[in-house]
């Protein structure tokens, strides 16, 4: 064998000799975990790039908008739990075997505790 690095040697790549054979030492990159970021997650990442630009390109540099978007998705939709169970609560319907009356309660329910969330959790800096 020649004293001539190999391409591999070049680029920083190393060789183990078993049996007389010379491998490389390949290692499989773990990939970073796939964050779901869910619908608000989403809106406020466009909240955030269309009010808060300087804002957003802190988190992107730190590596930290996805998990934060995340965070916020998880913590509106836990906030849209209690307050549509809230509102189903305060507002019993006037026949409970009615498909179309529940249906619209709910839907007011939705509206409401969504108008809630965007104000509190979604449009808000962080």
């Amino acid at each position: 064998m020649s004293n001539e690095l190999s391409v591999f040697e070049q680029m920083g790549g190393t060789y183990i000799e078993k049996d007389g054979i010379y491998y490389p030492n390949l290692s499989v990159w773990q990939m970073p975990e796939r964050i779901e970021t869910g619908k608000y997650g989403l809106l406020w990442i466009s909240y955030m790039k269309e009010h808060h630009p300087d804002r957003y390109r802190h988190h992107i540099r730190m590596g930290l908008l996805q998990r934060k978007a995340a965070e916020i998705n998880e913590e509106a939709y836990q906030m849209l739990d209690t307050i549509m169970n809230q509102y189903l609560q305060k507002h019993k319907p006037e026949n409970p075997n009615s498909t179309m009356e529940m249906w619209k309660l709910r839907e007011q329910a939705k509206q409401t505790a969504e108008e809630e969330v965007y104000e509190t959790v979604v449009y808000r800096f962080y």
